[in-house]
């Protein structure tokens, strides 16, 4: 491994003009190719008002050079999770410049003097316990925990690793893992994100690496690929503890258990642990970094903080073998009806009964809130719910809850999916889980499903609000709702593109009346990034088409 640079010094006291920092396929970006950009951000940078400015690029290393250069012009900042337009309009309410609006100067003299330790960052918060948050960071806290991550790890990998990642640089977890520890180790990374397994796939099989993932990835990781030319160096895992299947499919798929890493964007790393077969399952302290129990609160002292005092966590622990087990976090405690409610213990009793691969319990606004479950059913489940019908299957949990959750946890509402919803960060947030429970959602049945393949049952219920006004003496259900419908269940079934780019070979030759209930089946070419579609009831065909989707605009 090259020699260990403070992000502060990195370019400042540089490395060789040709040591490799990104690469793109067989194309390689140098140091010296970084500090060029840098210094044309920088420049450009200088030249605007705003104190703020907010990035968002999907290239890592056009991405780590404009933070750089960013910071050598003496701004903060911002990595929004997305790049929708209402984001871009909150931040510029506040005042922040889009690096969009600007281009790197056309030349600049790429020389650099150490930058700050108060240079600032601001991240969003994941949003899986609430609405997102705004953290403010600085450099000091960003470097030390750089310095944390090299202290555990870097010792333990050879000289010449590269960096995959399936998770976005945009995220705490991320942007440590494949942006600011790989520029201060002298570790190249890939420009790219790993969004499919394939492309993974080829990727570890290429070089030796490491691989920054995610739970829900590790876990949608396809046994039928032949993964035996992927093995890792190392694979590192955060943003929720590994659960047993997720465990089991990196075992099976990479050769090895995960580094799990235990934190938040508030607090940054906290712990580690890596679950080999034999292994303790409790959660051990990075270097640096002093914790402390007191009856089940988490309480903590790390340089990845704002200062020195003792910070207390959300988290619930227990002392275990030296270190700490989770028990989950106290602000998923809420109350209905004026009684506490463990959101937690919910889902462990519903996950219980052997029917579901994952679930979360959300509570769900109104005059008078109530618990709702998002859940993604196994084969069995599926199989019961099939057998049982909604009401019948809904009921039989409410029986298996009552003898370990009171009366007020018992959920009102379900909704059941083919996965939970999951961003870049591979974190499933409240606003995507209550997304389920909107009217326009509609109720579906997995009949059928394999490699690239699914049929589903689809209610066009007469709540549908779809149906409203079209038409007003002759309701149907519009073409573009059923093309909607297509979409969402493509994307929850299959690994997709993230932009939809258009359909072909569209035809509607029946109309979907209210009440109906018609069969959906999906035919996925991963080749092509394309699914086809086709809606039917008995021997009548509703309507069929071809989705394309893409990596990136135009298609």
């Amino acid at each position: 491994m090259a020699d260990f640079i403070p992000l502060q010094r990195l370019l400042n006291a540089g490395r060789a003009a040709d040591h490799p920092v990104a690469y793109a396929g067989a194309r390689s970006h140098g140091f010296a190719e970084l500090r060029d950009l840098a210094a044309r951000w920088r420049d450009a940078l200088l030249a605007a008002s705003a104190p703020t400015v907010s990035i968002h690029l999907e290239d890592s290393f056009e991405f780590a050079a404009a933070l750089l250069g960013a910071w050598h012009a003496g701004k903060a900042v911002c990595l929004p999770a997305d790049d929708l337009p209402a984001t871009r309009e909150r931040l510029a309410a506040m005042g922040m410049l889009s690096l969009d609006a600007l281009n790197p100067a056309a030349s600049a003299d790429p020389i650099f003097q150490d930058l700050a330790d108060c240079c600032g960052l601001l991240l969003f918060t994941s949003g899986s316990t609430g609405e997102p948050q705004l953290i403010a960071k600085t450099l000091r806290q960003l470097s030390a925990e750089t310095a944390t991550l090299s202290r555990q790890w870097d010792d333990a990998l050879p000289r010449v690793c590269r960096v995959e990642a399936t998770v976005s640089h945009q995220h705490i977890y991320g942007l440590l893992f494949r942006i600011l520890w790989p520029l201060a180790a002298g570790r190249p990374f890939a420009t790219r994100r790993q969004a499919f397994p394939e492309s993974l796939l080829a990727a570890l099989s290429e070089a030796p690496c490491l691989l920054a993932a995610s739970p829900a990835h590790l876990k949608r990781l396809p046994a039928h690929l032949d993964w035996r030319a992927a093995r890792p160096l190392a694979v590192f895992s955060s943003g929720g503890p590994l659960d047993d299947a997720a465990l089991a499919n990196s075992l099976a798929t990479l050769g090895q258990a995960p580094c799990e890493v235990f934190g938040s964007t508030e607090t940054g790393g906290i712990a580690w642990r890596r679950r080999e077969p034999g292994a303790s399952v409790a959660w051990q302290a990075l270097p640096g970094i002093e914790v402390d129990i007191e009856g089940e609160s988490l309480r903590l002292r790390s340089p990845h903080l704002p200062d020195n005092g003792w910070h207390e966590t959300c988290d619930r622990v227990q002392p275990l073998d030296n270190g700490f087990a989770l028990l989950g976090r106290a602000d998923r405690i809420v109350k209905l009806e004026e009684k506490r409610v463990s959101l937690d213990a919910v889902e462990r009793a519903l996950l219980a009964s052997g029917w579901f691969d994952a679930l979360r319990a959300v509570v769900l606004p109104g005059p008078r809130a109530s618990l709702g479950v998002a859940a993604a059913p196994n084969a069995a489940g599926w199989a019961e719910l099939s057998r049982l019908g909604r009401r019948a299957f809904a009921s039989a949990l409410v029986e298996q809850l009552k003898d370990c959750v009171i009366a007020e946890a018992l959920p009102r509402h379900w909704r059941y999916g083919f996965r939970l919803p999951v961003n870049a960060q591979g974190k499933t947030t409240e606003a995507a889980l209550l997304s389920w429970f909107e009217p326009t959602r509609p109720q579906a049945l997995l009949l059928e499903r394999g490699d690239g393949h699914a049929v589903l049952a689809v209610e066009a219920a007469e709540s549908l609000p779809d149906f409203k006004g079209h038409f007003p003496s002759f309701p149907l259900l519009p073409g573009v709702t059923q093309l909607d419908w297509a979409i969402r269940y493509a994307r929850e079934l299959f690994e997709l593109p993230p932009d939809f780019c258009g359909i072909d070979n569209l035809k509607f030759q029946r109309i979907i009346p209210p009440g109906a209930i018609v069969r959906l089946e999906l035919r996925h070419d991963a080749a092509k990034h394309n699914v086809g579609f086709a809606y039917a009831s008995g021997e009548h065909a509703h309507a069929s088409g071809k989705l394309r989707f893409a990596e990136a605009a135009p298609c």
